[in-house]
């Protein structure tokens, strides 16, 4: 399958990936996000900032191991 649109559903806390079929993929943010050591409480922000502006590039950290995690330590270095 080749999903090709990406949005942030705020009533669900999910990110949506449709496909040409019109089949939706969803992935539970908060479920995602269950085992994300936080540094700092405002570090919550960095992953829901990224499902809202860059819903595919908050997929592809997703799905791969240790992913998010990377992505808010690498956060946490640049700020």
């Amino acid at each position: 399958m080749k999903y090709n649109f990406y949005r942030y559903d705020r009533c669900r806390n999910s990110v949506v990936m449709t496909d040409t079929d019109v089949n939706e993929l969803v992935i539970d943010c908060e479920k995602a996000e269950t085992n994300i050591v936080f540094v700092e409480p405002e570090d919550t922000g960095y992953l829901a900032r990224l499902a809202m502006k860059e819903p595919a590039a908050y997929v592809a950290y997703a799905l791969k191991p240790d992913g998010l995690q990377g992505y808010v330590e690498a956060m946490n270095v640049i700020n």
